[in-house]
């Protein structure tokens, strides 16, 4: 994770991980549209490996986060 606004949240994934991220966020409730919205395409940042999601609510992109690095953590140990 990198420096982002409380609401923002930068996953260090590339563009083939982001459906996989989404689909892994809403199997936890956490829905594009009612609880976050995807960020518009950045050349930079996609460049440095980053895709953003703009949540509603800072504690949802901390849950966010949290989940998305167990799940990471767990595709790592398969």
């Amino acid at each position: 994770m990198n420096q982002a606004p409380q609401n923002d949240a930068l996953f260090n994934i590339t563009g083939h991980f982001v459906q996989e991220l989404k689909a892994v966020l809403h199997s936890e409730s956490i829905v594009e549209g009612s609880d976050y919205e995807n960020s518009a395409f950045d050349e930079q940042r996609r460049a440095e490996g980053f895709h953003l999601l703009r949540f509603h609510e800072t504690g949802t992109a901390a849950q966010a986060t949290e989940i998305w690095e167990k799940h990471t953590i767990a595709r790592s140990h398969r």
